[in-house]
C-alpha cells in the first residue's frame, strides 16, 4: 500500500483555510459546520455503494509547520522518532510529504491508510500503551509551531488507483476545490464528478496510464480533492489528449462536455493545485519495504 498514505491531500493551502475559519462569522460558521456533516454523509454514501473498493476507506492526515529556522533540527529529531516508532511495532505505516510545487511550502504532510472509524479505537489504545505521543512530545514537539489533524474518505470507487508502482510517485500533484458555504452535499458537483469518472473508467482513460485518486476532507473547511502520481517532473507534462478532449469524444461534442464541466464547478467557492514530494528519508517503511 506503499503511498496511498500519500495522497494528497490536502494541501498546502489547507493551513491558510483553516487560519481563516477563525475569523469567519458565527453564521459562516455554523454553515460550514453542516456543510462538513453533508459532506461527511455523502462520503458514507460512497461506503455504501456497491461497487465499493475492498481497500478501506480512512486515511489519517496531520499537518504540520517548524518553527522558524528549525527545520534542521525538526527534521533531525523526526528521523530519529520514526525509526524508534518503527522499531516500536507500530501497526501503520506513516508517510511524510513536503510541497515541490504550490504555497506555504515549509509545510509537513503525514498520511497513514487505510482503515475504517472502529479501527481508530484500538490504534488510540496502541499509541497510549506504547507511549507514541509521550516520545514525539520529549523529541519532536519543542521544534513544531503548530499543527492541523484531519481525516478523508477515499473514494475507490470512482477512482483509478493501481496498487503497483504506477502510482508510487515520489511527486503528487493535489488539485483541491473548497465547497461554497451551504452548499450542502454539492449534489449536482457530485453527480457531475461520478459522471465524468465513469466515464473514464468504462472507456480506458486509466488504462491509458492515467491514475487518479478523489479523497473528502473530515474536519476543518470541507473539501473535495483529487490526486495524480508522478515519477518525475517530465511525467507532469500535459498529455497529447486533455481529460477535456476525453470527455467530449464520449460526450459527443465540446458543448457537452463544457456543460458537464461546468455543473461539476458549480459547488465550489474555489480552487488550488500543489504538489507534494514523498520524503522517503523522513517516513516508515513496512515491513515489505513499501
Amino acid at each position: 500500500m506503499k503511498k496511498l498514505t500519500l495522497l494528497a491531500v490536502v494541501c498546502a493551502c489547507a493551513l491558510a483555510a483553516c487560519s481563516q475559519q477563525a475569523d469567519d462569522s458565527t453564521q459562516a460558521e455554523a454553515a460550514a459546520s453542516s456543510t462538513a456533516v453533508n459532506e461527511v454523509e455523502a462520503a458514507e454514501a460512497v461506503l455504501d455503494a456497491e461497487a465499493q473498493d475492498e481497500r478501506k476507506p480512512l486515511t489519517d492526515v496531520w499537518l504540520m509547520v517548524p518553527k522558524a529556522d528549525m527545520y534542521d533540527e525538526f527534521e533531525a529529531a523526526l528521523a530519529d522518532y520514526m525509526k524508534w516508532r518503527a522499531g516500536e511495532g507500530d501497526s501503520r505505516v506513516w508517510s511524510v510529504f513536503t510541497p515541490a510545487i504550490g504555497h506555504n511550502l515549509g509545510v509537513y504532510q503525514f498520511r497513514a491508510c487505510c482503515f475504517e472509524w472502529a479501527d481508530q479505537d484500538p490504534y488510540n489504545a496502541e499509541a497510549l500503551e506504547r507511549g507514541y505521543g509521550e516520545k514525539w512530545a520529549e523529541t519532536v514537539d519543542q521544534y513544531v509551531d503548530h499543527y492541523h489533524r484531519y481525516m478523508e474518505f477515499v473514494d475507490w470507487q470512482h477512482s483509478h488507483w493501481p496498487d503497483d508502482d504506477s502510482t508510487d510517485g515520489p511527486y503528487f500533484g493535489v488539485t483541491t476545490w473548497s465547497w461554497k458555504i451551504g452548499a450542502g452535499t454539492g449534489s449536482d458537483s457530485n453527480d457531475a464528478l461520478k459522471k465524468m469518472s465513469s466515464m473514464a473508467l468504462e472507456n480506458g482513460w486509466g488504462e491509458a496510464g492515467n491514475n487518479w485518486l478523489w479523497l473528502r476532507r473530515i474536519g476543518g473547511k470541507p473539501m473535495l480533492m483529487v490526486v495524480s502520481p508522478y515519477s518525475n517532473y517530465a511525467d507532469m507534462a500535459p498529455p497529447e489528449k486533455s481529460f477535456f478532449d476525453f470527455i467530449s469524444e464520449q460526450m459527443g461534442s465540446e458543448e457537452e462536455a463544457d456543460a458537464l464541466f461546468d455543473t461539476f464547478g458549480s459547488g465550489f467557492a474555489d480552487q488550488d493545485y500543489t504538489v507534494w514530494r514523498y520524503r522517503e528519508d523522513l517516513s516508515m517503511q513496512s515491513a515489505d519495504g513499501d
